[in-house]
């Protein structure tokens, strides 16, 4: 029984924090980032501004749990570790998935956490970085991808890239396919990338 209780606690203060965050994405779409508080978060989420801060510290904790939940999602979705397509396809289908976090995630959003500020785009070892590490590695041992660069520098290459479609739609206020340019251009550069 108390086992059965912890767990039901635990999918309880899951669900209340994803309510928190899902509130918060809301109104930044609605408003900018900067044109809500805490307590409008709080009372869309239908919990007490107490219950705001043991979830989170602040608002600017919401953009860091995007990254977060980008880890996550890229950990369980992108990457099919036995795909029997190239390497090339499989980074070309990482950033397909790239550019469908993004516009699950929301233009408003996206033109938030776009900020030199926000160094979480670079932070060393965050599982998404590491899943498109290691597939490049993977590519460049069955001499499909080029050796000439290591494989975080061919990361940083194409992300580069990724990065600056997404900001570009973001600075269109989203106002074309994101998907359909990510994975055209995406396509493009990955044809360099080829041993």
């Amino acid at each position: 029984m108390e086992n059965r209780t912890n767990t039901s606690r635990k999918e309880q203060a899951e669900e209340t924090r994803n309510r928190i965050y899902t509130s918060a994405i809301e109104l930044m779409e609605e408003n900018g980032f900067g044109n809500f508080t805490i307590e409008d978060i709080s009372k869309r989420a239908g919990v007490s501004v107490g219950a705001f801060y043991h979830y989170f510290d602040s608002k600017n904790d919401i953009l860091a749990e995007i990254f977060y939940r980008a880890d996550d999602y890229f950990s369980t979705h992108a990457v099919n570790p036995l795909s029997k397509r190239s390497v090339s396809e499989q980074i070309i289908e990482y950033f397909d998935h790239y550019a469908k976090f993004n516009v699950a995630c929301g233009v408003e959003t996206t033109q938030q956490i776009f900020n030199p500020k926000i160094k979480f785009f670079i932070e060393e070892g965050r599982p998404m970085l590491k899943i498109l590490e290691d597939l490049i590695r993977n590519g460049q041992e069955k001499n499909e991808i080029r050796g000439d660069m290591d494989a975080k520098e061919l990361v940083r290459y194409l992300l580069v890239m990724a990065r600056g479609i997404v900001f570009e739609w973001s600075l269109y206020d989203g106002n074309y396919d994101l998907e359909a340019k990510m994975h055209k251009y995406m396509e493009s550069l990955v044809s360099t990338i080829k041993a």
